[in-house]
């Protein structure tokens, strides 16, 4: 396959020769069911015996077993041939974005696929200029070869495919069942049942960074096609923008809702009384949100307990982003509407954004998540074991890394994980994943804790952030900071850990409010309220960068 044949290919063709064999496939089909009613089982009711029924029943048999054979064949050549063109659309769309990016540095690209530049001709210009230029043509030249060597797979796929059924027609194999059966068989668990287009995408535990630059590589056309015909992939993949995201499980929300919104509830079945209980918080707060901050669905799934991530801010184009993890308790509904008390976790993320973006410096802006990617523990002996916490700690360590790899501004993100409650320990453990030697993760740049009964560290340190950015917040009389480890009788030590907000743990300690004495399950709820007293506006200032956060005695 070379660049000429792969720029100027028509993929449409090939769609049309796919639908044609469709439609035969559909046509011969029916025509050897009526043959199958019409004739043979006719024939098999007729009670016809002697010796010109025996020597015809078995014939009559055969000639309707090869056609059914046949039906199988014809069925899977316009499959086959689709395959092949949408592997040729996404290499036609990953050349031409290739290209496009050559024109745009002014490069040049050979019929052979080889990337020159022009030599310069300012005499001041930096010395590294020509390294630099060389590693962008290299790039170029790699996404090329890449398209050109999908492209010559799709191309030699369909020749072989083509060749085996062609086959099949020339020696008659393919009227035979064990044949049609055979092949029917590979197709549906052999390398047919891994399209092309799948194996286009970048592998499970790709980073968000190559899922990212795969994104990019596939251009309009490529985007466009999975847009279109598998969007399923993309609605919760790291690494794909936040804007494709949000459009990608809108869509998906509204096929699973759109017929239920209008039913009263004795008219719901089982089926859509589940999908109402499990996506409706989340469809009521999406249609009843107005105004800014734009909300980003950037996560929707039915793992478990469900999967939501919301995001107030469009975090790809922000410059400070905070992304939140809720602990016990939390579920799809606390993201729904809600009263703002402390206890909806989408108006948690929502008040953190409106303080954030009173505080941010002028030029920056804010986007703040709410991330539910795991299980929470209810308020039992789940909230007693770290395994929700460690389970959900590489998902949430992935989301963050492709919070940065999406990102689009022309200023680097300043990116905060905040952890509350049960929470804060899911956080904890995703950052030591992330600063880990030689992990693919990438950290966030401060963490903030809140409401925590430990993290599964002794000390800050042991996090390994920069000095200075691990910071907590610890009312008096929470009651959940001062949950007694399970083995120590060390005052200092807290059901999953040191005490965050003690001296021995070294984080910095910013001051919030008791809020109700009476009351300590309120005063471990108002963090990120209003009426928590300076905890929301010291986060804040956290998020944003921009000082003045206000600090307190650590406890011991």
């Amino acid at each position: 396959m070379d660049l000429a044949s792969l720029r100027d290919a028509k993929p449409a063709d090939l769609y049309t020769a796919a639908e044609a064999y469709d439609a035969l496939s559909k046509a011969f089909h029916q025509h050897v069911n009526d043959w199958t009613s019409g004739t043979a089982d006719r024939v098999h009711g007729s009670q016809w015996t002697g010796p010109s029924a025996t020597a015809a029943i078995p014939v009559l048999d055969g000639l309707t077993t090869k056609m059914r054979a046949a039906v199988t064949e014809v069925g899977l050549i316009g499959k086959g041939i689709r395959d092949c063109a949408d592997a040729m659309t996404l290499a036609q769309g990953e050349l031409t974005q290739a290209l496009f990016e050559a024109q745009t540095k002014g490069f040049t690209v050979s019929d052979t696929g080889a990337v020159s530049w022009p030599a310069s001709t300012n005499p001041y210009q930096a010395p590294d200029w020509e390294a630099k230029q060389k590693a962008a043509a290299d790039e170029i030249s790699k996404q090329i070869a890449k398209a050109l060597s999908d492209a010559a797979e799709a191309d030699t796929s369909l020749a072989g495919m083509l060749n085996l059924f062609a086959g099949h027609a020339k020696d008659k194999s393919g009227l035979d069942e064990k044949t049609a059966s055979a092949d029917a068989y590979m197709d549906q668990f052999g390398d047919a049942s891994n399209p092309m287009w799948q194996r286009n995408m970048p592998l499970k535990d790709a980073p968000p960074t190559e899922v990212n630059s795969w994104w990019k590589g596939l251009g309009p056309q490529g985007r466009q096609w999975f847009l279109s015909h598998h969007p399923e992939v993309l609605g919760n993949l790291d690494g794909v923008p936040a804007e494709v995201r949000d459009q990608v499980n809108r869509k998906h929300l509204e096929d699973l809702m759109g017929s239920i919104r209008g039913k009263k509830p004795q008219e719901l079945n089982a089926n859509e009384k589940a999908l109402l209980a499990l996506y409706g918080p989340i469809d009521a707060r999406l249609s009843q949100h107005k105004g800014d901050p734009p909300i980003y669905l950037l996560g929707l799934g039915s793992e478990g307990q469900g999967r939501a991530v919301l995001s107030f801010g469009n975090p790809d184009t922000a410059t400070d982003i905070s992304s939140y993890v809720p602990g016990i308790t939390t579920t799809m509904a606390s993201l729904g509407p809600g009263e703002n008390d402390g206890t909806n976790e989408a108006e948690n993320a929502l008040n953190l954004y409106r303080a954030a973006s009173g505080k941010a410096p002028a030029g920056r802006s804010v986007a703040s998540i709410v991330w539910l990617g795991y299980d929470s523990p209810g308020a039992d002996l789940g909230a007693a074991s770290t395994k929700a916490g460690k389970d959900g700690a590489p998902a949430y360590a992935r989301f963050m890394s492709g919070v940065r790899a999406s990102h689009e501004g022309t200023q680097l993100p300043h990116v905060t994980s905040v952890g509350h409650s049960y929470g804060s320990y899911l956080v904890g453990q995703a950052t030591k994943l992330a600063t880990q030697p030689g992990s693919h993760y990438v950290p966030p740049d401060d963490v903030v804790f809140i409401g925590s009964p430990g993290v599964g560290v002794d000390k800050a340190s042991d996090l390994k952030m920069p000095s200075g950015h691990v910071w907590v917040g610890a009312a008096d009389n929470d009651v959940v900071t001062h949950a007694p480890s399970k083995f120590s009788l060390d005052p200092d030590e807290r059901w999953y850990g040191r005490d965050p907000s003690s001296k021995h743990f070294g984080a910095n300690r910013f001051t919030v409010d008791d809020w109700s004495r009476g009351n300590p399950i309120d005063a471990h709820t108002k963090y990120l309220n209003g009426r928590g007293g300076p905890s929301l506006d010291n986060i804040a200032a956290v998020v944003t960068g921009s000082g003045g956060v206000e600090l307190q005695g650590q406890r011991g």
